[in-house]
């Protein structure tokens, strides 16, 4: 069963945690940031969890008033998280910013619609993972390019014709 505040007292303003096990150590049920950065401080933390998670962790995650939804028995699934969050807490859009794991569950789900890329002159270890772990072909259109402070932004949206 999913553990959920009173929405009244949700701000709408949300950090979305995929934590399949459980195993993030929050301090509050809020983002800190210490610079007040616009972009997360203040959004209300939601995990979403596998069934595998330990009853502990949910303990824990309900101590601080962290809402949780299951969303998979071992691995999370995708659409269906994004279904609990659109239709119980009313999420229509997140921004991704995971890392090549996460990013490969959405990307095979087929939910992302928009991508940003920043191209900088760093070259990459070795031992770097890849943007989308996993990952199966889609297509993207490029729609905005811009160089700010010598780095390329890229700005794309998920082709029509998508290759299947």
């Amino acid at each position: 069963m999913d553990f959920m505040l009173d929405l009244e007292d949700m701000t709408g303003f949300y950090a979305v945690a995929f934590d399949p096990k459980g195993k993030l150590g929050w301090k509050s049920n809020k983002i800190i940031d210490p610079d007040g950065y616009p972009g997360y401080d203040g959004a209300q933390i939601i995990e979403v969890l596998t069934e595998q998670v330990d009853e502990r962790y949910l303990g824990y995650l309900e101590s601080l008033d962290i809402p949780y939804i299951f969303a998979g028995e071992t691995e999370i699934d995708v659409n269906f998280a994004l279904f609990k969050l659109k239709n119980i807490i009313g999420c229509e859009t997140l921004l991704l910013e995971g890392g090549s794991i996460i990013n490969g569950s959405f990307q095979r789900a087929e939910v992302i619609d928009e991508l940003s890329l920043v191209v900088a002159p760093i070259i990459a270890n070795k031992d770097d993972k890849p943007l989308f772990m996993d990952s199966i072909t889609s297509n993207f259109e490029l729609t905005k390019a811009e160089n700010i402070n010598g780095n390329l932004v890229l700005n794309y949206k998920k082709s029509p014709t998508a290759l299947r």
